[in-house]
């Protein structure tokens, strides 16, 4: 039997995913950062990442510095893709 994936829906459209095609975050303190796979976390699709309007709306709910939260969706984004990449030409998906 398969088993299947969790999906997670994105903390800015609303809309639900797999979990691993989504961007994983967490609010420690004041500050935004990668999720390292303890507590709270949120999660934002790829669609969302690359919208600005909605990049500054998290910027805003979460009181950022919008050049360091735009850096750091920029970055979750390529290492996402390129995740999703290295499965694909190794078969896993």
């Amino acid at each position: 039997m398969k088993k299947s994936l969790p999906i997670r829906m994105c903390i800015a459209c609303r809309s639900k995913h797999p979990q691993n095609t989504l961007i994983r975050l967490k609010q420690v303190g004041k500050d935004v950062i990668s999720s390292d796979g303890l507590g709270r976390n949120f999660y934002l699709c790829t669609i969302c990442s690359k919208n600005e309007k909605k990049i500054k709306g998290l910027v805003k709910r979460f009181k950022q510095n919008e050049a360091q939260f735009t850096a750091l969706i920029e970055m979750l984004t390529e290492k996402i893709n390129s995740c999703d990449q290295s499965q694909y030409i190794k078969g896993v998906k």
